[in-house]
Parts: structure tokens; sequence; C-alpha cells
């Protein structure tokens, strides 16, 4: 047996401590959140196929749902665990994550709660409705097929899935521990005909004024959501539309943006902010960050009236977002109402995603304005060439939407994609290149897989070139057409 030297000693030492470290992210990076996240114990990936490390191997056009974290951040979220091994104090370390969202999005004043994904910034949303209504709650979500699965459920005040982030096993269905007599009432809106065509934006807004009429009518509260930008890159309710409505009855109309897709830009967020409009926002779509990330994103004047509020639960009693939200997750102005009953000081892996999103996030707002909106244009009209070159398949919606950079496709005989969309996930199985796409989903009789950019994939184009984009949509489209013959 040969001796090591004290150079090779410590590099494999070295090496190991690497190792370890990286496994330790990789296992906090997906905790934190339900069973939608958790890894394979064979394949190590979760349901969506993303891996909790980077896998720049792969082609990622899957932003609508889901993707792997980036080499930029997992960096960022290396360091970030460094910090807080280094001593960093972990409530300073959540502040920096709101306080640098709130610095993106979020005019003077405006607060940001953290949540382990967007269907639970949903719950959250209701949690601040709840509070400053004082009377029964009529949620009114649009276009419930084409935003997450859960979010009907979540909107309701019930459970989404049998375990929650934070709360282990839950009862699917029913209602969250304390809103078992809470007077709350679904209300949906559609952006679609049956058969799957685009409704006029008129004849949504109709739908959303008429819904809050009927909320309100005796004296009820309306939480009308206004879509920003949908599964399929579609709009509903408009802002001029919400605004309205809510000049109508300011005490009884809360609005709350779904911008989940975060699609549209910070201007546009800040507005609605300023408009009185609370925003829910994901790290893990557009931006790229690792699922599940999600926030809420308070208007100041919202900010203020809640800050004034009561519980709306005993205070000897647990959250009704106990299973789902933890303390360091609330900024300090709106502790004293809603951190009470929380069990959870901090969700670690929610901040490790987080980190990794804004350094996305804030790599691809540094880039120039023009910038960015020829890459988006440039990315839409190279999927709709290659879709139009295609005679196997054709576009959703040929008309462009305002969502440019999410194009949503299906098979020109009406076939099913889901195989397809299956087999291109798991190829990497059968020794090849594989390709995500961003889940199918059901449009009145046919499913559309969307073709989608992310803000690594454009932070990349912007340094190195479009040419790479234009390969891997090559790649992608070759691949798809192989596993339709």
């Amino acid at each position: 047996m040969v001796a090591l030297s004290t150079t090779e000693r410590r590099a494999r030492a070295a090496r190991a401590a690497e190792a370890a470290n990286e496994a330790q992210l990789r296992l906090l990076i997906a905790s934190g959140g339900d069973d939608r996240i958790w890894l394979d114990p064979v394949t190590r990936r979760n349901r969506y196929g993303a891996p909790a490390s980077p896998a720049p191997d792969e082609l990622w056009l899957s932003s609508s749902t889901a993707s792997a974290i980036s080499p930029r951040g997992w960096t960022a979220a290396g360091a970030a665990l460094d910090g807080l091994v280094g001593g960093r104090p972990i409530d300073a370390w959540f502040d920096g994550l709101r306080t640098r969202l709130a610095d993106l999005y979020g005019p003077p004043g405006a607060e940001v709660v953290l949540s382990a994904s967007g269907t639970e910034a949903e719950l959250v949303t209701l949690h601040l409705a709840l509070t400053l209504a004082g009377r029964p709650v009529t949620n009114i979500v649009v276009a419930p097929a084409e935003t997450g699965a859960g979010v009907p459920t979540a909107a309701a005040g019930r459970h989404f899935l049998g375990r929650a982030s934070l709360g282990g096993t839950v009862t699917k269905g029913a209602p969250l521990a304390g809103w078992e007599a809470a007077a709350i009432s679904l209300s949906t809106i559609d952006i679609r005909a049956s058969c799957g065509a685009l409704l006029a934006r008129s004849e949504v807004d109709a739908a959303a004024a008429a819904a809050v009429d009927a909320a309100t009518a005796g004296g009820g509260f309306a939480l009308l959501h206004v879509l920003d930008a949908s599964k399929t890159g579609r709009p509903g309710v408009s802002r001029a539309a919400a605004r309205a409505i809510v000049e109508q009855r300011p005490e009884q109309v809360m609005v709350v943006v779904d911008a989940c897709q975060l699609r549209c830009s910070p201007e546009q967020v800040r507005a609605d902010l300023e408009d009185g409009f609370a925003v829910m926002i994901t790290g893990s779509k557009f931006a790229g960050g690792p699922a599940f990330c999600g926030a809420l994103l308070a208007p100041p004047r919202m900010v203020d009236r809640l800050a004034a509020a009561s519980p709306t639960y005993s205070s000897a009693a647990a959250s009704p977002l106990a299973a789902y939200s933890a303390l360091l997750d609330w900024p300090a102005p709106l502790g004293p109402t809603f951190a009470p009953g929380l069990l959870h000081a901090a969700n670690l892996g929610l901040g490790l995603r987080w980190s990794a999103a804004l350094a996305e996030i804030e790599a691809y707002e540094a880039l120039p304005a023009a910038v960015r909106a020829e890459l988006l244009t440039a990315f839409d009209r190279a999927v709709r060439e290659r879709v139009a070159a295609d005679r196997g398949l054709a576009l959703l919606d040929p008309r462009h939407g305002p969502a440019v950079g999410l194009v949503a496709v299906v098979h020109a005989d009406g076939s099913d994609p889901r195989p397809a969309y299956e087999a291109l996930k798991t190829a990497r199985l059968a020794g090849e290149r594989a390709c995500h796409l961003g889940q199918p989903v059901q449009i009145g009789e046919r499913a559309a897989l969307r073709i989608c950019a992310s803000m690594p994939m454009l932070v990349e184009a912007a340094e190195q070139g479009f040419c790479a984009i234009e390969a891997d949509l090559d790649d992608a489209f070759a691949a798809w057409r192989r596993r339709r013959v």
C-alpha cells in the first residue's frame, strides 16, 4: 500500500468535503415543499422530471411548468448555504431575500410574504382577504384549468394535496384548521369557450363584474383575480376592469394579480401594487429558479390596513397556515397579525430556492430592456417558424398573445401529445438528450404542450448569441418529430 503525500491527502479531503456540501445542498433545496418537489429515490428527480442540481446537458424548454436549477442559481444557493454555516443570522438572510424582491418589484412601503409555491401564495392571499373582510368572502378565480391544478381547492380554503409543505399528512379537500367555519365560497371565470376558443376580453371583464356583483350584493366581500398570463400565456380580466370594479366598492373588493408565470415586467408589477392590487409571483417559472418558490407582494395601503388588523383566529390556536407557512416568511410589519400560531421558524429550502431564483432574475433584469425584448421576440418567432414548417404540429392560438416566449402547440391530427411529452422527458434513459417541455394542458378536446423561454436561457443568449437557442430548438423539434412517427 502506497502512502499518500500530504498534498494528495488534502486534495482528497477537499474533494470529499465538496461532494458532501453538494449532497447537503441537493437535500436542502428539495426540502420545505410538498410531495411535488420530493425526489424519486430511483431517478433522483421530482414529479416534473427536474433534478435538485443543474442538468445543463438537457433541453429545458419547460419554464411554464418547472426547470432544473441553473448553474448560476446553484452557485448562488451554495453561497447562501455557506453564509448560514458561517454564522450569518437566518432572519437577516430572509429579510435580505424579501428586500431584493421588493427592490425589484415594489414601490416604497410594499411588503413581501414568501411561500413554498404559487398555490401556497393563494392560501396566503386568502388569509389576507379574510383578515380584511370581516365578512363572507367569495374568491373569484380566473381560468382555473390554466392555473395551478390545486389553485381552485386552495382558493376555497382547503388542503390541495395530501401532504403540506411544513405540516406532513393532511386531508386533501378538507378545510384548513381554523377555517372550518369560515364563510368562503369559490367562483370561477373562464377565458375560453368549452371548445377551447378564446373568449373576447370584454366578455371576461363582464363576467368578472357580474361575479363581484353577486359576491357583494348581500354585503359580502370579493377577492378578484386578475390573470396576467395563464399556462398558455393568455390573460384574464383586464386591469382596467379591475380598477373600475374596485372604485365602485373599495371596501368590499380586494384584487390580486396572478403573475405566477412572472412573464410581465417589474414595471407592470410595480404599477399593479401602486394601484392597490396584491400580486402573486413565483421564481420557478419564467425566472428559471428551482421548483417551488412563491411570494405574495402586498401594496402599501393594504399593508397599513393589515398591520392594524386583529388575527382572524384565536391566538391560543395554531394559525390556519401553520402547515404551509413559517415565521420568517413574513415581514416584520405583518408579524403581529399573522405570525402568532405559526409553528415553524423558517423554511430553509424555500430560502435556498429563492436565492437561486433571485440570481437569475437580477441577471436578466440587468440586461437592457431592448435586448430582453429582442431576445423574447426572436424566441417566439423561431418557435412559430418551426411549428409552421412541421405539418404534424399546429399552434393552439395562432394569434400572438401578450406573453411572448411561451408558445402552446398541439398535434395537428388531434392526437394526444402526452406520450411524446413523457418520451422526450425520459429520453436520457435511452442514452439520448432529454427534452423538457411545458406539461400538457387540456384545452377543449385537445391537449397542448408549451415551448418556453426562460431567464437563464435568455441571459446565456445575450452573452453567447442566439444561435445556441436556435440549435436547441432544432434538436427539440427533431426529437419530437421522431416520437410522433
